[in-house]
């Protein structure tokens, strides 16, 4: 009985699920931080999850479709992916959580598959994006940003108003969205793009323009 069960459980298995286990908690502690809605819990599971069927996967379909399991498990997991995608009034959240989760999963195979200086590399340099590219971001944000913007106006006070004119005004590029009216209130999206210090500006004119009803902006950018 003894020896069934130490056949049953041998240690290389064991290995490849302590190792998927550590891959997924380090990979899951920088959307942790970042307060996202897959951290540390809901990656390690994937990452183990990955292997165990990868590792079933080989058992059952030796010596013909060791693959048979495992083909399948990126299907799986674009479901679980898909529900961490959110989309918002100006933007869409939770697109590079779901990437994340995608990598998780391939992690897990790969561990799974014994190939653990692949998965030490991939792991380092997923970390290395996930931390260090934010880092660019930011800085590139700095020198200029996207944003969205919301204004409405309403036509029996001012028949027209001249959008394109403020935008070449404050040097903003744009892109006319979309455009809807109700009753006399015309409300216009734009997409701007341009120094965070002229979005600022024509962002303060706009606010305190007594012919603008309502103006908004979104948050958080693309």
């Amino acid at each position: 009985m003894e020896n069934t069960l130490i056949q049953l459980v041998e240690f290389p298995t064991i290995l490849k699920v302590v190792v998927s286990c550590l891959a997924g908690a380090l990979l899951g502690m920088e959307r942790e931080f970042h307060h996202k809605a897959a951290g540390m819990r809901t990656l390690t599971l994937i990452c183990v999850g990955s292997t165990l069927f990868t590792i079933l996967s080989v058992e059952i379909g030796l010596p013909n479709s060791p693959d048979r399991v495992a083909s399948n498990i990126i299907t799986g997991v674009g479901f679980i992916g898909a529900g961490v995608i959110f989309k918002g009034t100006y933007s869409i959240d939770g697109i590079t959580t779901a990437a994340t989760i995608w990598i998780a999963a391939a992690l897990g195979i790969a561990v799974g598959m014994s190939h653990y200086v692949l998965v030490a590399i991939a792991l380092i340099l997923v970390l290395m994006i996930l931390h260090g590219l934010k880092i660019i971001e930011r800085k590139i944000s700095g020198i200029r940003e996207k944003k969205i913007i919301c204004i409405s106006y309403d036509t029996s006070i001012t028949p027209d108003f001249d959008f394109h004119g403020i935008f070449k005004l404050y040097h903003l590029k744009h892109k006319h969205m979309t455009i809807s009216r109700s009753r006399s209130v015309i409300e216009n999206r734009f997409e701007i793009k341009g120094r965070p210090a002229d979005i600022k500006e024509m962002s303060h004119y706009l606010q305190n323009n007594p012919d603008i009803c309502q103006f908004e902006m979104q948050t958080n950018p693309l």
